[in-house]
């Protein structure tokens, strides 16, 4: 842990398909069918914007729909380690879903989509 990247996150990936569209016994987003990628990690979570409340209102859905970026040092994840629907938890237990990895010469700058409230 450091100044720049106070908090920890770990990141999973869902071992079912989250693409779009219909699917007769769509649970969400569930911890429990979620394969480990990474623990530990050094990470610096910023909030984006706020975008109201999803329609569809599933389970995985949030209260409030919000974009954070998590920035993840490049000595702490190497490149292609995260992915997009990757799950990431932070600290406190609070999970967001990963819609946009980006690289950069300083390490990852994740999009992510807050998931529960």
């Amino acid at each position: 842990m450091s100044f720049i990247y106070p908090r920890t996150i770990s990141v999973t990936r869902p071992n079912t398909d989250l693409a779009a569209g219909y699917a007769p016994n769509y649970s969400g987003v569930e911890p429990t069918d979620e394969t480990p990628i990474a623990t530990g990690l050094q990470a610096s979570i910023q909030l984006k914007k706020g975008l109201g409340r999803p329609d569809p209102n599933v389970p995985a859905d949030a209260a409030q729909k919000s974009l954070w970026t998590v920035l993840i040092p490049a000595g702490s994840a190497q490149l292609g380690l995260i992915q997009t629907n990757d799950i990431i938890t932070d600290d406190l237990g609070v999970r967001y879903q990963v819609t946009g990895p980006y690289w950069n010469s300083l390490g990852y700058a994740l999009l992510v989509e807050r998931l529960e409230p």
